[in-house]
């Protein structure tokens, strides 16, 4: 018999934080937060994003909890709210988000090894299209900063952030039998980009959430981790 083990993971208004530590603690006992260069994350109140608090920043990384999708229709689904902080700065893919392998437990900006992927938004009044990107470790590497990267594809229709909104967003990796389909959408269907790569998803484990801005300050809240696994029982 087949069951399915399902890890739903809530951190509502990610309150849990000092603001000045490089590592500024860890929420529900499941995911900390941290940050290197440009600034310490910051910890503050936004009613934009609604009631509790929000984590600011240019740089900030979870690290999430350890699964590996290894069979057919295992998923990470990943959610939260984003804002960019005005004025808004132009960019072309400046503002950048994915999910990664590994990392330096004393500083999980460094990417030694294993595969990650990210998607690449532009900020500003002159959108373009979205690219996602490969990502590959090694020495001296960092997420979302790599040297060793392939793109992989490109979104269909041109797209920016070029406000100071709230905006929901949705990444989700999916085993599906011998391929991992890829699907990152903000503001639920009003602009969503999938693909897919034949690297096999029973390798892949998932370990960090980074979001990176070039130019402008964002801040997150309302970060969630849906993690569905496949399970073999036998019954009676």
């Amino acid at each position: 018999m087949k069951t399915w083990l399902w890890l739903f993971l809530l951190l509502p208004g990610l309150v849990q934080a000092d603001g000045t530590q490089s590592v500024t603690g860890t929420f529900d006992g499941h995911v900390s937060w941290a940050s290197t260069s440009n600034g310490k994350i910051q910890v503050v109140t936004d009613p934009v994003l609604g009631s509790g608090k929000a984590i600011s920043g240019r740089k900030i990384v979870g690290i999430l909890p350890f699964a590996t999708l290894t069979g057919p229709g295992d998923s990470i689904t990943v959610n939260f709210s984003f804002r960019l902080a005005g004025p808004i700065a132009t960019t072309d893919h400046g503002f950048k988000l994915g999910l990664f392998e590994g990392g330096d437990p004393n500083d999980p900006w460094f990417f030694a090894s294993g595969t990650g992927y990210r998607w690449n938004i532009s900020t500003g009044p002159y959108p373009i299209p979205a690219s996602l990107v490969k990502e590959s470790g090694g020495p001296g590497q960092k997420v979302l900063s790599g040297q060793d990267t392939n793109v992989m594809n490109q979104s269909s229709a041109a797209y920016s952030l070029n406000d100071t909104a709230k905006h929901t967003a949705t990444i989700i990796l999916t085993n599906t039998d011998g391929a991992l389909n890829l699907s990152l959408a903000i503001d639920g269907k009003k602009w969503v980009f999938q693909s897919s790569d034949l690297l096999p998803p029973s390798t892949l484990s998932p370990t960090r959430f980074a979001i990176r801005s070039d130019a402008n300050t964002f801040l997150l809240d309302d970060f969630t981790v849906v993690t569905k696994l496949k399970s073999n029982s036998s019954g009676p």
